[in-house]
């Protein structure tokens, strides 16, 4: 888990200064990506189509908003927690990335009180239900946009991770700077 923390404070450091908008065309081509290929999710959120989700990261000091079309989703990264949604989660960043790829149950979440819901809990029971549906590896269906360099670029990822962990196991990354 401490490396996970360190992996966050090193994004969030990384992310802060930079303007949203690279990341923000990433999140749109990655959700029409993951719309293509899984077309049942999209399918099963039609009745909230119009709804507005907000996903506060709270130790990545970023937000997502999600908003939903009739045959679409939309992501958008946002600094700002103010926009006008009907609903709002709100936790850190991990406990997030495994409740939508379904590896964490979000009503344990909730009443350990590692995250919090705001609004319209209808409509986030939809969107829960839609994505349970489909089993989405959020790394495959990433590694998946490179094509024919899905697999180098799969192999670094994984070499990228082993490299971090032994460099937390030698010491090389203090422990103090970690979780902060």
């Amino acid at each position: 888990m401490t490396d996970t923390r360190a992996g966050v404070a090193l994004a969030r450091r990384f992310l802060t200064p930079l303007p949203l908008f690279p990341l923000n065309r990433f999140l749109d081509l990655f959700t029409r990506h993951v719309g293509r290929r899984h077309p049942a999710v999209i399918r099963r959120l039609e009745p909230v189509a119009g709804k507005r989700f907000l996903v506060s990261a709270t130790d990545l000091g970023l937000a997502f908003l999600m908003e939903v079309a009739a045959r679409s989703i939309r992501v958008t990264a946002v600094r700002q927690e103010h926009t006008a949604t009907d609903v709002r989660v709100k936790g850190d960043f991990m406990s997030l990335l495994r409740l939508v790829e379904g590896q964490l149950d979000g009503d344990a979440l909730f009443f350990s009180r590692d995250i919090s819901v705001e609004g319209d809990t209808e409509a986030l029971l939809t969107l829960r239900n839609a994505l349970d549906s489909e089993d989405i590896d959020l790394r495959a269906e990433i590694v998946s946009l490179f094509g024919l360099f899905a697999r180098p670029i799969d192999r670094l990822a994984s070499e990228a991770g082993s490299a971090w962990t032994r460099m937390r196991v030698s010491g090389y990354v203090p422990a103090g700077k970690a979780g902060r």
